[in-house]
């Protein structure tokens, strides 16, 4: 093993051990060359010959290389190590220092944190995850260590054992992951998907908000036989949080994969429902436990012992406003609970899945007779919003420019929720207006302007096309 002081092909000084596993050690260190710090994870020595753990750990480095997205940890540089020489592989990667969400976790007395802080960390996760299945990568061992922290933002790391197609590394009917997060299909020897890791998120939602597991993490029989049974609503287990997370959790931990949503869905869904707990606290107390019932799922969601799941699409075919749309227009029925013939108010999310540490939402109770009216001006709305996260980074705009234009698309949206629609149309001229001048101004990625562009466009033409 590596010593504190010593330098890594002759360019990377170990400063000192953030942390060591079973297969790695990593390390704060700097890079002399470019003068900057780093983290450098190295493969232990007595693991570098074995050829399965060393394939493994070059999977690592080639999946991260593949990605690059504000919310994955970025790659700097890779050796393969040297037997001759019994120098031991090495992964250079962007240095997170804010530690991990099980760090957390783990400082806090209850185990859980509140929704504010925990929440922005989820939708960040959601888009790390949305960006990795679009490249056909799925991680397969998300947990919240594996979730870094810096900068006010989450980023996904540690993807050894990812898959981007059938794994030479894992045989027919082998489980792999951390047991407690596995989908009830991968417990079943199923392999990992999309899916999958859209329910080790959710996992870490319930665990994140609660303090606990929602199905039993003891032996292996515990958790294969809990993964059958139904699950609690995070609220019957800390019953101050309320309701408000209970659906879009329920959803992600859905027993068969294909009623899960989408990693961007769920990201949306998930900072739809922090607007709603921070608009509303009072009406979600402890005073409302009485009331509290397991939250339906749709009948399907069993499957017959080997029952193979419907098709799932790739989580992409729909973009995040088309969803929220569809959404509206059917009043958010597959949200609300079977059995329930007065659908009450639609609620109308308009959420960022932010690359930057916040989720920007803007979420209130929407009466339903509203939504044909102003549903072009609300998707519109949603699709600037995605523009903006997509628009963050190096390429892109800072934080700074990116939250002054959500502020702008926050009083949008609060004019098309008073249904004042001269309005409307100012904070959309002025939201393309202060487009157009970043875009002039920044030194913005050709691709990513063209988008805001035509997000700030399609914004102005929604408005303007209200009735008076």
């Amino acid at each position: 093993m590596p010593t504190i002081g010593e330098s890594l092909g002759g360019r990377y000084r170990l400063d000192a051990l953030i942390g060591s596993g079973g297969f790695a050690s990593v390390f704060r260190a700097r890079d002399l060359r470019l003068e900057r710090d780093v983290a450098v994870k190295v493969l232990l020595a007595n693991h570098a010959t074995d050829p399965a753990i060393a394939t493994r750990f070059d999977r690592e480095a080639r999946v991260l290389a593949t990605v690059s997205h504000p919310n994955v940890v970025a790659i700097h540089d890779v050796a393969p190590g040297d037997p001759a020489t019994a120098a031991e592989p090495f992964i250079v990667m962007e240095l997170c220092d804010g530690g991990s969400l099980a760090d957390r976790l783990a400082a806090s007395e209850t185990g859980a944190l509140p929704p504010d802080e925990l929440v922005p960390v989820l939708v960040d996760v959601a888009t790390g995850l949305d960006a990795l299945h679009a490249r056909g990568i799925v991680h397969r061992d998300l947990k919240p260590s594996n979730i870094l922290l810096s900068e006010g933002r989450a980023r996904i790391a540690d993807l050894g054992i990812a898959a981007t197609g059938p794994s030479e590394l894992t045989a027919v009917g082998t489980t792999i992951g951390t047991l407690a997060y596995l989908a009830p299909e991968q417990l079943a020897g199923e392999p990992g998907s999309a899916a999958s890791d859209v329910h080790a998120l959710g996992v870490i939602a319930f665990l994140g908000l609660t303090g606990r597991p929602p199905r039993a993490a003891g032996s292996v029989a515990d958790v294969v036989a809990a993964s059958v049974q139904p699950v609690d609503p995070a609220s019957a287990m800390e019953p101050g949080l309320g309701s408000a997370f209970d659906e879009p959790i329920a959803r992600a931990l859905a027993r068969n994969p294909s009623l899960r949503p989408t990693a961007l869905e769920l990201g949306s869904t998930l900072a739809a429902a922090l607007e709603r707990w921070r608009a509303e606290p009072g009406s979600m107390g402890l005073h409302d436990q009485t009331t509290l019932t397991r939250v339906p799922l749709p009948a399907n969601d069993v499957l017959a012992p080997g029952e193979a799941p419907p098709p799932r699409g790739s989580g992409r075919t729909l973009g995040l406003a088309a969803f929220l749309l569809a959404a509206l227009l059917l009043g958010l029925a597959a949200f609300l609970p079977l059995g329930s013939d007065d659908p009450g108010p639609t609620a109308s999310p308009s959420a960022t899945a932010s690359v930057g540490g916040s989720a920007s939402v803007s979420a209130s109770a929407r009466p339903s007779a509203t939504a044909d009216q102003f549903g072009d001006a609300r998707a519109a709305s949603d699709e600037m919003r995605a523009a903006i996260a997509d628009a963050r980074g190096d390429d892109g705009l800072g934080g700074r420019d990116a939250r002054d234009l959500e502020k702008i698309l926050d009083r949008f949206d609060r004019a098309l929720d008073t249904g004042d629609t001269q309005a409307v149309r100012d904070e959309a001229d002025k939201l393309a207006a202060q487009v157009a001048e970043l875009i002039e101004q920044k030194d913005v990625d050709d691709e990513v302007a063209e988008r805001l562009r035509t997000a700030a466009d399609g914004l102005v033409a929604a408005a303007n096309a209200l009735p008076d």
